[in-house]
């Protein structure tokens, strides 16, 4: 079994809601930890440690100040720059599925020359303009081919009983 490691470093100054958002759906489809180059907020970490423990799984918020000093050490790890400008994702997806270890990078400017200069591919999820999350939840479906949509996360106090009407949450013994 391949175990990956996938990052998320998010750029721009977000609102709380923007921020959670991404942290939920980067814990969703798959990915291990979100980096916000900004100041630090103790309640999105607090909430996400929450998510995780009632719903499983140890997922990570960090904060960091710097974007470049985030990337550059990380040297075992392929860093994919998701824009509207890059390289068709349907055209990079097979080679960036051989990676054990993504850094995805997204960011509120449209484009960031610098970058795309630190990142080792320039990817677009679609070339019209979309939302950072979309970005992430595209990139990982397409990464995971669909495997993300049936994690079974670890430690997890509840999980939902999928019904065709009504909200059915059971509690794991």
């Amino acid at each position: 079994m391949v175990v990956w490691t996938i990052a998320v470093l998010s750029i721009g100054e977000h609102d709380r809601r923007i921020r959670t958002n991404i942290c939920l759906t980067a814990r969703a489809f798959g990915a291990d930890k979100v980096i916000f180059i900004g100041k630090r907020d103790s309640r999105i970490i607090n909430y996400m440690s929450k998510i995780s423990a009632n719903w499983g799984g140890s997922f990570k918020v960090e904060f960091a100040s710097n974007a470049p000093k985030v990337i550059r050490p990380l040297t075992k790890y392929k860093k994919v720059y998701l824009t509207m400008y890059g390289i068709p994702l349907r055209q990079v997806g097979y080679t960036l599925k051989t990676y054990k270890n993504v850094l995805l990078i997204v960011s509120q400017k449209e484009h960031d020359e610098a970058l795309e200069k630190l990142s080792d591919y320039n990817v677009s999820i679609t070339t019209q303009p979309h939302a950072q999350v979309t970005s992430i939840a595209v990139f990982l479906h397409e990464f995971f081919s669909g495997r993300e949509l049936a994690i079974q996360f670890p430690n997890a106090r509840y999980k939902v009983k999928p019904q065709d009407h009504g909200i059915r949450i059971e509690e794991v013994k």
